[in-house]
This record gives structure tokens, sequence and C-alpha cells, in this order.
């Protein structure tokens, strides 16, 4: 089918994220460049800049290259995604930092595999369930191949160690499976398998235990020492926000007391600055991302498309949706960043690549009132959260068929 423009819509909204992210992250890291990294005001702000052009450059390219394309190198992007989470783990060419070994790659040009593979093991996924189509019915044949590449990666990643990113990527690949129509026997199956698994690597590695009790009580003394300081002054740069902020550059935390400000917790500045108004219009921003990733998803005659397009919205919504509760105190902590806004160039880049597929996407949806022909029927789950609409679907399953053959009509 021939393609049409852009949902520029979302590109705006995507355009005003990554500005967005580049002030604050130079609000954010002034103070830091100059006492820690012994660097002038504007360093981490001149290269997130960087980042950000080459970012957008990666996305207008993605948004010109037809979805087609992306799903004849699935098995290649797979093997890739794969290889570099293997290589990062091998001493002297992963690079190690900070007691984690998450990077590969010469010092001027590192970069994070991890999240190359959170939008590699979506067009996996997507892949695999297109080929498979409606005909999921086998859990060793159909769930489990796929189930153990999105295990094996998530494995990796763990080791390097960094479980924010192994969780995030658990968990948007487990929608895609969910939106390709998977039954829900097996949604508790994989549930049973994964949350034991999950749990144990969570409370027996001492790090990610201390993480918990500190997300239980934060101000516990006993574990100030231990990362509790980093949320304390996350709660109290929102309490200093208010309603509308205390102005740009003029936030008391990125002067030495919340550590790494440009970074994990960026949002706690973002509140502190700009108060609850600020926020508030960010999270506009992305929910009119989602919002858009969504109707993109439900308007594509693909099914592949449909799937992938789901998964990488439901990736940078799971995104949000986790650092914006760990700065909040409402989850543990994980070093999963802000999309957009948190300072890091794999991170920015690999995002924008995601939002350049998805606008890519977006060229080829079909408008309900007047549909063009349709390649392939993307038969996907449909979500609905009305109790009402489903008791009349029952109700229609219900009722007996009918007789008269002229006015029968049979819907596949």
């Amino acid at each position: 089918m021939r393609r049409h423009r852009p949902d520029f819509l979302l590109l705006f909204a995507i355009l005003c994220l990554v500005t967005f992210g580049v002030v604050m992250v130079y609000s954010a890291s002034m103070v830091w460049a100059i006492q820690v990294t012994n660097a002038s005001p504007a360093y981490y702000f001149k290269r997130q800049l960087i980042y950000a052009i080459i970012g957008i450059v990666v996305m207008l390219v993605f948004m010109n290259i037809p979805y087609v394309r992306i799903r004849q190198a699935a098995k290649w992007i797979t093997l890739g995604t794969l290889g570099s989470l293997f290589l990062v783990l091998v001493p002297g060419i992963g690079h190690k930092a900070a007691g984690v070994r998450r990077w590969i790659g010469p010092p001027a040009l590192h970069f994070q595999p991890s999240e190359i593979a959170l939008v590699g093991v979506l067009i996996y996924l997507a892949y695999i369930f297109d080929k498979k189509g409606e005909n999921i019915q086998s859990f060793r044949r159909d769930i489990l191949p796929p189930l153990m590449i999105l295990g094996m990666q998530f494995i990796l990643i763990l080791l390097e160690p960094d479980m924010g990113t192994g969780m995030l990527l658990l968990l948007s690949g487990l929608v895609v499976m969910f939106v390709a129509g998977i039954r829900r026997t097996h949604i508790f199956t994989v549930g049973g398998i994964l949350l034991p698994i999950i749990g144990a690597f969570a409370w027996f590695e001492a790090y990610r235990n201390i993480r918990i009790k500190i997300f239980l009580n934060p101000w516990n003394p006993a574990y100030t020492n231990d990362g509790a300081y980093q949320l304390q002054q996350s709660l109290i740069a929102i309490y200093h926000g208010g309603l509308f902020g205390q102005g740009i550059g003029r936030g008391i935390e990125p002067f030495l007391y919340l550590p790494i400000p440009h970074e994990d917790f960026i949002f706690a500045i973002v509140i502190e600055e700009l108060g609850f108004a600020g926020a508030a219009f960010l999270l506009g921003l992305f929910a009119i991302v989602i919002w858009r990733g969504i109707r993109i998803s439900q308007h594509l005659p693909n099914r592949f498309a449909s799937l992938l397009a789901a998964g990488l919205s439901s990736m940078i919504g799971l995104g949000v949706l986790i650092n914006v509760g760990v700065v909040t105190g409402l989850m543990p902590i994980t070093g999963i960043p802000l999309p957009f806004i948190s300072y890091g160039g794999t991170a920015l880049i690999m995002k924008l690549c995601a939002s350049g597929m998805l606008l890519s996407l977006s060229r080829y949806t079909v408008d309900e009132k007047n549909p063009a022909p349709l390649d392939r029927v993307a038969t996907v789950r449909e979500v609905n959260f009305s109790l009402k609409g489903n008791r009349q679907q029952r109700a229609k399953k219900r009722q007996p068929a009918l007789t008269n053959s002229s006015s029968l009509h049979v819907r596949k």
C-alpha cells in the first residue's frame, strides 16, 4: 500500500521532549560539571546536544525506511543484539565503570548494548508472532522458543548487572506477547515461571535487597549510605517544587545534594525547578507520544507492523512509568533513565530510533471510514475496558445462529 504523511503530532511531541531534555540536562548538570568533572558548566549540555542531533538524524532516516525492510532484517538484528550482549561481558571488550560492565566500544564512542536490545527484542517478537499468525495454541511450540530468547537477553543484561533495563525489556516483550493473542492459561504459566525467578534475583542479591528495604522505609538512617540518600534528596526536591517551582537553574538539589542529578533522577529536578505545572506538562507530552503510538498500532493493516508499534509504545510508556515511580518513591530504585530527558547517548539515540520506527509505521495507517486495501489483516488482541461492552459480547455469543442464509454474513 502507498505511504502517506507521518503523524506530525507525534513528531512534534517527540521534538518537544528532546528540547525539554537538553535544557533540563544543562540546568541539572552545571554544578556537577564544574565541581566533579572539572569541566565547563556546559560540558554535559554540549554532549547531550550532540547526542540529540545524531538521534534526530537517525529518527528521520528510520522514518523513511518501510517496515517491510525492518521485518526482513529481524533475524540479523536479533543475532547482532545477542552478540553485543555477550561481548559486553567479556573482559577487555566490555567497559567497566562504577562496578558494572555495560558498555563496549572505544573510550570516545562507548555505547550500551542493553539499550539496543530494548528495541531489537521487540522487532524479533513482532516478527516471530507475525509468522505464527493467529495459530498460537501450543505453549511448548509457540510460546517457549520466543520466551527463551527473551529470557536469555534478560539474563545477559542482569549479569552486567542492570536489573532495571532487564525488567523493562522483559515487560515490553510480554506486552507484545499479550497483544499477539496468547491464551490466558499461557499468560498465567509465563507469570508462574518468571515471578519466582525475578523475586529470587531481587531478594538474594545484597544491593537489590537493600533497595527493596529502602523502598519500604526510605528515611531509615541505617540505609543512608546504601542509596537511601539519593531517594531522600529526590523527595526533598519534589517538596521544594510546589506548584510552579523555583525556576530554571534555581534549584538547590543540583548543588551536589542530589547525586548525578542529570541522569536517572532528573525528574526530581524538573519538579523542583518547574513545579507540579512543569511536571504535568512533561507527562502530558509523554501521554501524547504513548496515545499516538497506541492509535498507530490500532490502525495498521499488517500484523507485524501493529505488534511492533504496540511494543515500541509500551517500551517508552513503561520507561516513563518506572522512572517516575522510582523518583517519587512509589517503586524500588532502578537504573532506568527518563526517556528523551535523562543524560545519556545510547539511551537517547535508541529512543529516537524507536520513535523513527513509530513515525514510519504511522505512514501506513488506514482510515476506518475509508480503508485502503490490506496487504495482510492485522489480527491482534483488543483490550476492552468496558464491562458493559464485555457483557454485550457474551450475550451475542449466546444468541442462536440465523437460519436465513440470504442475511447470513460470515466474518473471518
